[in-house]
C-alpha cells in the first residue's frame, strides 16, 4: 500500500472514531429523535388505518343498500311473474343479477378491507406497545446516565476535597512547626535573659536546698516567734 493510501485510510479511520465518539455522546439524544420519528410513523399508521376502516365501513353500507335493493326488484319479479308479465319479470330479474354482482363486489372490498384492518391493527398495537417498551427503557437510560454522572461529579468533587484537605493538613503542620520554633526561640531567651541577671545562679541554689527563697507563711510565723522571745528577754 503506497504512503498516500495509508494516510488516507488513517484519516477514515480517524474519521470513524470521532463519528463514533460523536454518536455516542449524543446517544440518549439520538434515541429521543428515532423515538419521536417512530411515534411520528405511528400517527401515520394510525391515520391509514382510520381511513381504511372508514373504507370498510362505506363498503359494508353499500352492500346493505345493495341487499335492500336485490330484494325489493326479487319481489317486483314475482309480482310480475304472478301476472304474467313474463318481460318485465326478466327486466327485473336482469335488475337483481346486476346488483346481485354489485354486491358481491363490494363485499368482496369490505372483506379485504377488513383483512387489512386486522392486520395494521395487530402492527399498530405491537409497534405501540415496542415503542412505550423502549421509552421507558430510555427513561430508565436517563436515570441511570444522571446517576452515574452525579458518581462521577461526587468522585471528582471528594477527590479535590481530599486534595484541599490535604494541602490544609499540611499548612496546619508547617504552622505548628513554626509556633513551636518560636516557642523554643522565647524560652531560650529568657532563660540568655535571667542568667544574665544571676537568677539561673539563685535558681541553681535553691534547687540544691541553699539560700532558700524567704518570704513564705513559715518563714514570717519564725520571725514573729523570734521578736516575741526576744521581748521577753529584755523585760
Amino acid at each position: 500500500m503506497s504512503l498516500w493510501k495509508k494516510m488516507v485510510t488513517a484519516l477514515r479511520g480517524g474519521a470513524s472514531e470521532v463519528g463514533e465518539a460523536i454518536v455516542d455522546a449524543q446517544a440518549l439524544r439520538i434515541l429521543d429523535q428515532e423515538i419521536r420519528d417512530a411515534d411520528a410513523s405511528m400517527l401515520a399508521a394510525r391515520n391509514q388505518l382510520i381511513q381504511i376502516k372508514a373504507k370498510r365501513k362505506l363498503s359494508l353500507q353499500r352492500v346493505e343498500e345493495h341487499d335492500k335493493n336485490i330484494a325489493n326488484w326479487e319481489q317486483k319479479a314475482l309480482a310480475a311473474m304472478n301476472k304474467g308479465e313474463e318481460a318485465l319479470a326478466l327486466e327485473c330479474a336482469e335488475k337483481v343479477a346486476e346488483l346481485t354482482a354489485l354486491r358481491d363486489q363490494e363485499k368482496l372490498a369490505a372483506d379485504q378491507f377488513g383483512v387489512h384492518v386486522a392486520k395494521l391493527t395487530a402492527q399498530v398495537i405491537k409497534a405501540e406497545s415496542q415503542i412505550k417498551g423502549l421509552r421507558q427503557q430510555t427513561d430508565m437510560a436517563k436515570a441511570r446516565d444522571s446517576v452515574q454522572k452525579a458518581q462521577i461529579n461526587a468522585a471528582a468533587a471528594t477527590g479535590g476535597a481530599n486534595g484541599r484537605l490535604e494541602t490544609a493538613v499540611g499548612s496546619l503542620a508547617r504552622i505548628k512547626q513554626r509556633q513551636d520554633e518560636q516557642d523554643a526561640r522565647l524560652e531560650a531567651a529568657d532563660e540568655l535573659t535571667e542568667a544574665a541577671n544571676g537568677g539561673d545562679l539563685e535558681r541553681r541554689l535553691q534547687d540544691a536546698g541553699i539560700g532558700a527563697k524567704s518570704g513564705g507563711a513559715a518563714d514570717v510565723l519564725a520571725r514573729l516567734k523570734a521578736q516575741n522571745q526576744s521581748g521577753n528577754a529584755g523585760q
